[in-house]
């Protein structure tokens, strides 16, 4: 239980251990136009405040601890606290909307904090049948996380993971044909926060599929290199006989350049 109390100037009951409270009244038909506020997008929000008037809040008293913390977020260009938090959530109810939605095969979830951590997300999927990945990316933008301001989804296959930023561009550069692997949708929900769009017709978007997986259904995949582990691991070992200062860069990189079913038996 919190404990409270009973204003007096309002009748309202009050959490007792507030840092800061501000108490006042709101009038429903006393509306004005918003900001423009500072955005997670890195803009200010134009004249979105004129299409949208609030009902205001009038201060009548303030009440706080003594010394009180407040709380707030910094508002402006990536990477920030607030993308930081948008990623972090975001990607947390995207994932749990694919598992609520029964999509097979869900390896990783993540919504770039570089992408204010909403408008683009990535998903790793091991595909089970012909048209795995698409369905996936088409889930995304069905999802109740991802109807909303998303507006490009990048399906990539089980051996990337999705947070991998360089494998995620080596995807999109070897696993990934304009032609075939990109799907334009139109008439998606937007935000009207979006810069991208104008600002009397934010209310909808496109969005972009970009499927970056080898397609299920070849017969003839290329085939991956992959190096020996006991030479990367000679080389790492060796790092400053060849001269160089420093920690071995190469220790790091062992398990991203070896098979997948050595790193396995290692990890047995």
């Amino acid at each position: 239980p919190v404990p409270v109390f009973k204003s007096e100037l309002t009748g309202l009951t009050l959490p007792a251990n507030a840092e800061i409270i501000a108490e006042g009244f709101i009038d429903p038909n006393e509306l004005m136009d918003e900001g423009p506020f500072g955005e997670y997008t890195g803009y200010y929000s134009g004249n979105k405040g004129k299409d949208y008037p609030k009902p205001i809040l009038r201060v009548e008293r303030i009440l706080h601890r003594n010394n009180p913390t407040m709380w707030s977020t910094t508002v402006g260009k990536p990477i920030n606290d607030i993308h930081m938090i948008q990623s972090l959530n975001r990607t947390a109810t995207l994932w749990h909307d694919l598992e609520t939605m029964r999509v097979p095969g869900i390896e990783g979830v993540y919504i770039p904090a570089e992408a204010c951590g909403r408008f683009w997300a990535v998903v790793s999927v091991r595909q089970k049948y012909p048209g795995h990945s698409n369905q996936v990316g088409n889930a995304v933008i069905a999802s109740t996380t991802g109807h909303y301001g998303v507006k490009g989804v990048i399906v990539v296959d089980h051996d990337i993971a999705a947070d991998d930023w360089d494998r995620v561009w080596w995807a999109l550069s070897t696993r990934f044909d304009p032609k075939r692997s990109a799907q334009i949708i139109d008439r998606g929900r937007s935000t009207p926060l979006d810069p991208g769009l104008p600002i009397e017709a934010r209310e909808i978007t496109s969005r972009i599929i970009l499927d970056a997986c080898t397609p299920f259904e070849w017969t003839n995949k290329p085939n991956e290199i992959f190096m020996n582990r006991e030479v990367l691991q000679k080389v790492s070992d060796r790092w400053n006989d060849y001269g160089f200062d420093g920690a071995s860069p190469v220790a790091n990189m062992i398990d991203r350049l070896v098979k997948p079913e050595a790193i396995k038996t290692k990890k047995k």
